[in-house]
């Protein structure tokens, strides 16, 4: 019977801790546990009518009576039949409170249960922080190395991004408009003040010492090439040549006959000393540079015959005063015939050749060879042009290149 007791009231105990939180300290416990021990070992009797007389429904009265007047004043609460837990019992000799006991936690050091009181009931996880990450969703070590990935990628393109702005802080739109300004501006600069009139220039250089030498304009941006012939339209070889002022001469190639000259500033003077193959006197020019015209070519012919010169076709007098000082032949042959020539018709040729008559005498420009009639004075260009001065006469016999070609001269169109 002892031990029944014994292990009905642990269960009572057992069961009201499970179901409220009775706050009880560990020594007071003891200390009922010892004195009900004392009193149940005095006898069984009281024990089985306090049991009867206890009903199951009536247990806060039973709780409510203090322990201490015998075993039927314990009130060992029945088990209930239903899963709700049995309302809460106070420890045995111990009054119940109205507040305090029933609000004290079970997970405290001083209750029943000790640290037991803090297992999760009715299989419920608590809210703490392991169960909340245990819950959260566990990042994978492919998603850490993409998010990696994508963040370092973000740093290169704003670090790009920042270096092409300090690089190129300009737009596309203002560095055109930048560069639309560059461009007006050195046009501006580059364009020269004036566009010199170009000329070609046929001289015949006298050797008289008394003579002044020939001038030769030239202009800054302009090349100007020298031509030296002999009085047969030949080339005359050139040995050497000097000069003086701020001028680029570019000699000729060993036994060439071209001198090439570029001014190095707008406004200079200066001259040019030329000495030929087999010619004793040296020739000179004077160089003149300027904004308003400039020689293209200057075809510079020497009264004389080189040493590359042609033979005559047909020996007469007339070939002895070839380039003498008619100033008209120099004129015609640069196409420029003087004020009051009369233009002549031609037939039999192609429109190369063409005459004026002048002062009684014809004046024929033609690149081919007269041969008939005689002629009393000759020019040529290093183009292989030719000027004739004949008497007046309506039939002419050429050769072109062998063949023989016949023209016929007569006054133009209009003219009386």
């Amino acid at each position: 019977m002892r031990c029944l007791l014994l292990s009905l009231s642990v269960i009572a105990l057992l069961g009201t801790a499970s179901s409220a939180a009775v706050a009880q300290g560990n020594d007071d416990f003891d200390k009922e546990l010892r004195a009900f021990q004392k009193k149940s070992d005095s006898g069984t009797g009281g024990a089985a009518s306090s049991q009867q007389a206890a009903p199951a429904s009536s247990t806060d009265a039973a709780v409510g009576s203090p322990m201490g007047s015998g075993l039927g004043a314990a009130a060992i609460p029945a088990m209930p039949s239903s899963a709700t837990p049995p309302a809460a019992i106070p420890p045995l000799g111990t009054p119940l409170s109205s507040g305090k006991s029933r609000n004290m936690p079970m997970g405290r050091a001083g209750g029943p249960l000790g640290p037991a009181g803090n297992l999760p009931l009715g299989k419920r996880m608590p809210a703490t922080a392991n169960a909340l990450d245990m819950q959260a969703p566990m990042e994978t070590q492919e998603q850490m190395e993409a998010e990696a990935a994508t963040q370092k990628k973000k740093m290169n393109e704003l670090t790009f991004d920042e270096a092409l702005s300090q690089l190129l802080p300009m737009t596309p739109e203002q560095i055109r408009q930048v560069l639309d300004s560059f461009k007006e501006s050195r046009r501006a600069s580059e364009t020269p003040i004036t566009d010199p009139v170009p000329k070609v220039e046929v001289k015949t250089v006298s050797l008289d010492p008394n003579q002044t030498p020939p001038v030769i304009k030239t202009s800054p941006g302009r090349v100007t090439t020298l031509i030296i012939l002999d009085s047969t339209g030949s080339p005359w070889p050139i040995q050497d040549v000097s000069w003086a002022g701020k001028f680029e001469i570019t000699p000729p190639e060993e036994g060439g006959h071209v001198v090439r000259i570029t001014p190095q500033s707008a406004h200079n003077v200066g001259n040019i000393s030329i000495r030929l193959v087999d010619l004793i006197t040296p020739i000179t020019f004077t160089l003149q540079t300027g904004l308003d015209e400039v020689d293209y070519r200057f075809d510079a012919r020497i009264p004389k015959q080189g040493p590359l010169a042609k033979t005559p076709l047909i020996e007469n007098g007339g070939l002895k005063t070839v380039v003498g000082g008619d100033e008209n032949l120099v004129q015609v042959l640069d196409g420029t015939p003087p004020s009051g020539a009369e233009k002549l018709k031609v037939d039999g040729t192609d429109g190369r050749t063409s005459g004026w008559r002048l002062s009684g005498r014809i004046y024929l420009r033609t690149p081919l060879t007269l041969l008939s009639p005689a002629w009393s004075s000759s020019v040529a260009s290093a183009d292989g042009m030719n000027v004739y001065v004949l008497n007046n006469t309506p039939v002419i016999l050429l050769s072109d290149e062998g063949r023989v070609v016949r023209a016929s001269i007569a006054a133009a169109e209009g003219t009386p």
